[in-house]
């Protein structure tokens, strides 16, 4: 039994993260955060804030867009992260705040998402 769980163990080590890819004709309504990837598939808390480094709400994306600089991108791929996956979350905060023209913390997180692309 010891030897099965140090041999998934070790598959799980060498096997590649995958990312959703997001069709550039995609229909973004199909998007949601549970079928969105994260590296070693985080939580959307722990990959916004420990990842990504957004904040707290709308004043932390929006200050962390304010600030992100290509080094930060650097260690943004280095924990994990996929170009697909930053493009998909992009389509998925861009589509919430247009549910919701009340929601800043979307329409930030999209913007910041789109910087971030940029940067890659």
């Amino acid at each position: 039994m010891f030897r099965f769980i140090t041999i998934l163990f070790f598959l799980g080590a060498i096997t590649p993260l995958h990312a959703t890819s997001v069709e550039e004709n995609s229909d973004v309504s199909t998007n949601t955060q549970n079928n969105l990837s994260t590296p070693q598939n985080l939580s959307l808390n722990t990959f916004g804030q420990w990842v990504i480094g957004w904040g707290t709400g709308a004043e932390g994306a929006r200050q962390r867009l304010d600030y992100i600089q290509p080094e930060d991108v650097v260690i943004i791929k280095q924990k994990g992260t996929t170009l697909e996956m930053i493009k998909a979350w992009q389509q998925y905060y861009e589509q919430e705040a247009q549910k919701s023209l009340s929601n800043p913390t979307a329409r930030y997180r999209a913007r910041l998402m789109k910087r971030i692309a940029e940067l890659w």
